[in-house]
């Protein structure tokens, strides 16, 4: 009953909800992610942070545990019981998603939470102060396509930018809609596919050609890139 009433409490909260991505698999991790979700919480929102929040604050030490054949059954539920507890939060509960980007190569898990809060056309906003990865400092462009808000790089400056994101979405709306990044995604995909085939069916391709048909993407993807610091 205790469990139900603090539950229900944290659902009516008055303020915008954020989910925190990142890593948190080592104290290291796990201090970074602290940092970022005090920078939040201190601009006045409410957050998600898995680490704190979540089951992972009472099963880490079974999933940082070299597993035995005693666990892995143990393993296997709490690693279901993980992935819908967080689907249920970004899904339904949080308003937006601020995914930690720093490291060699992001966050598996990050990226696939990043993933359903973009297809459920939720603000996905990355922060990133660790210039490495794999392609001259930048990451890869499925990753870097699941937002269209310029990436933070700054932790002073991710309330700034949730604000911008927030204003324009209710407290008392998180319904997935048919509007958003995804279906925009979707509709310039299609453009480009379409501008694509008769190209692709031509036997040869003169530099002139691939040229001009780099200049037509690009026109169509300068509204689906654009920042919206911008708008």
């Amino acid at each position: 009953m205790h469990l139900k009433r603090v539950y229900k409490k944290s659902m009516n909260n008055s303020k915008h909800c954020i989910y925190c991505s990142g890593p948190l698999f080592s104290p290291e991790e796990q201090v970074g992610m602290n940092a970022i979700s005090q920078v939040i919480e201190q601009a006045g929102y409410s957050v998600f942070l898995p680490q704190r929040d979540g089951l992972e604050a009472y099963v880490l030490k079974y999933i940082n545990t070299p597993l035995n054949t005693r666990l892995f059954y143990i393993r296997d539920q709490i690693d279901q019981a993980i992935f819908a507890l967080d689907v249920f939060q970004i899904v339904q509960r949080c308003h937006a998603i601020l995914v930690n980007l720093n490291g060699r190569v992001p966050d598996e898990g990050a990226i696939v939470e990043a993933s359903i809060a973009f297809s459920c056309n939720k603000p996905v906003i990355f922060y990133k102060n660790d210039c490495r990865a794999p392609f001259s400092g930048r990451d890869n462009a499925m990753i870097l396509g699941l937002s269209n808000v310029k990436m933070v790089k700054d932790l002073d400056d991710i309330p700034v930018r949730l604000k911008k994101v927030l204003s324009r979405i209710s407290l008392k709306s998180s319904k997935i809609t048919q509007a958003g990044p995804l279906m925009s995604a979707i509709k310039h995909g299609e453009r480009i596919w379409t501008l694509m085939k008769p190209f692709q069916s031509a036997k040869q391709k003169t530099t002139e050609q691939m040229d001009a048909m780099v200049n037509e993407v690009l026109a169509i993807c300068k509204s689906f890139t654009q920042d919206i610091d911008e708008k």
